[in-house]
């Protein structure tokens, strides 16, 4: 069932969403078939914790719209030989479709709220924007990236606003038979970002029902720090680098999250870390102290800080831990801004970590055979030792939302690694959206002498279609640049969709300002 204006409105005054893994519960905003979202705690024991919410990485669409993707990719040189997505389904799983006009160019493309009922078959302009808690023009963006590469492609639009959304979204993709998802957003706190959890439950139900996830890898690489809880000195506080007590973060005024995870999701309770952030005056403006006990229900091994900062500059967290072993892992991950020296190895968010999604990176359009990884661009290997992202894609594209050039991030270059995915499939319909991948990844460049990343952290390279003919008979003919037998064991006839499909999209916003240390060493 819509759910009552007056709950939107309550969240826009700052009450927090909660998750319980409780299908139907009474109090739910919105129900899946694993658990429900709520307004506030429940009141009867149950097991809650925070609704994991996703961060995102007008005029008809015209030849500017994403005209710098498919420049960089060659996708105009299959435009002209007739490949444009016809027979494939796409959909963008997002969280902002509210304030901002739709493209009327996307208005044929039909649109299913998954937070407004379970089945998705309400429209997401069902609820009034007003009471919307996620305003923003991400997903348009998306799907017109996705429209500009693939146009002839069947094109879904879907709310993806939370854990409990993005369960039935995947469900309703596997049943209306989608062959690919685009989804430019991150989720966190759910898992050590290995490949398990209730992000990665939701994965694999995808990949066992065909369907690809095409993900963007985040844009956390300068905001993200991973190590081992170090302390010599036996005080509780953790030793950063160089042995000092504390992290700086620049951090921009308002109200930032940091997060705070460790390597207990099988066994939470072991270990109970505490994380507190100070500014420069040493005054604290943000901690978590939710106590992590093995006899307590709804352990999570877990902190996040939602820090009150009146102006932009650096700050100082710190780590303490009042039980656990030693040799306890963890990830520090900011939301916004940049650490002093970030570790941008391992820092892949879900569901981009997951071993079946196709997990896409970020390089700069302009010049984009010649680049390198966006600075920002998430990096492998994930803590299994998996290789992700899988490829890297282009972005600083053109949209109506965000205007010339303007369109950064993995948010950009994942519906287009998706489109041209796509195009793939509808050049060979016996082609499997897996398979397809594996063809974009085997054709993949690296040209640029100054690429110099290990794979683990890039990937294949950057995505790019091989050139292709057009004869005389008006088929057109893809040069392979791979033996064709190396696609074969992974053909199949696809499936097709028996009615409507859809999909959102999840944006991880780049981080493009220029980065400076601080103006004097961190405080011990």
């Amino acid at each position: 069932m819509p759910v009552p204006s007056s709950a939107f409105m309550l969240v826009l005054f700052g009450a927090d969403l909660v998750r319980v893994d409780v299908p139907d519960h009474p109090n739910a905003l919105a129900t899946s078939r694993l658990g429900s979202t709520l307004l506030e705690p429940p009141t009867d024991g149950t097991p809650w914790r925070e609704e994991p919410i996703p961060e995102p990485t007008s005029t008809p669409i015209h030849e500017s719209i994403g005209r710098e993707a498919r420049s960089a990719m060659n996708v105009d040189a299959w435009h002209h030989a007739g490949i444009r997505g016809a027979g494939v389904s796409v959909a963008v799983f997002d969280i902002q479709w509210f304030g901002h006009e739709l493209n009327p160019a996307l208005a044929d493309a039909p649109s299913h709220d998954c937070f407004g009922h379970r089945s998705c078959s309400l429209p997401i302009n069902t609820i009034d924007p007003q009471f919307a808690f996620e305003t923003g023009g991400h997903g348009i963006a998306c799907a017109e990236v996705v429209r500009a590469i693939a146009p002839d492609a069947e094109l879904h639009l879907v709310r993806v606003n939370g854990l409990t959304a993005l369960e039935n979204a995947v469900e309703w993709a596997v049943a209306e038979g989608i062959d690919i998802v685009s989804m430019s957003m991150s989720f966190f706190n759910e898992s050590f970002y290995d490949g398990t959890g209730s992000i990665a439950d939701a994965m694999d139900v995808l990949s066992a029902g065909g369907t690809l996830m095409v993900a963007s890898a985040g844009n956390y690489a300068r905001q993200h720090h991973g190590g081992v809880f170090t302390d010599t000195d036996l005080n509780g506080l953790h030793e950063f680098d160089s042995g000092s007590e504390v992290l700086a973060v620049h951090l921009s005024e308002g109200t930032p999250k940091l997060s705070v995870t460790w390597d207990e999701y099988r066994s939470c309770g072991e270990t109970d870390i505490d994380a507190f952030l100070y500014n420069q005056d040493g005054l604290l403006v943000g901690r978590s102290t939710r106590e992590q006990s093995p006899s307590s229900e709804g352990c999570f091994p877990a902190e996040t800080i939602t820090a009150a900062v009146a102006e932009d500059g650096w700050h100082y967290l710190k780590l303490y831990k009042s039980r656990g072993p030693v040799g306890v892992e963890f990830n520090v991950l900011t939301r916004s801004g940049y650490l002093y020296r970030p570790h941008a190895r391992g820092s892949v968010t879900d569901p981009g970590s997951h071993p079946s999604v196709f997990t896409v990176g970020a390089v700069d359009a302009d010049g984009y055979r010649f680049n390198e990884v966006e600075e920002f661009s998430s990096q492998g290997p994930t803590p299994t030792g998996l290789r992700k992202p899988d490829i890297a894609g282009p972005d600083g594209l053109t949209t109506t939302v965000y205007g010339p050039g303007r369109f950064f991030g993995t948010s950009a270059s994942t519906p287009s690694v998706a489109a041209a995915i796509a195009l793939i499939m509808s050049e060979d319909p016996t082609l499997t959206p897996r398979a397809a991948a594996e063809f974009l990844s085997a054709n993949a460049v690296s040209e640029s002498p100054h690429w110099t990343h290990d794979p683990t952290d890039v990937g294949a390279g950057k995505a790019r279609l091989p050139a292709i003919n057009a004869p005389a008979t008006g088929c057109a003919q893809r040069m392979m640049l791979v033996p064709p037998l190396l696609l074969l064991p992974l053909a199949r006839v696809r499936r097709r969709p028996q009615g409507a499909s859809i999909a959102s999209v999840q944006r991880d916003t780049s981080d493009k300002t220029p980065f400076s240390p601080p103006n004097s060493s961190p405080p011990r």
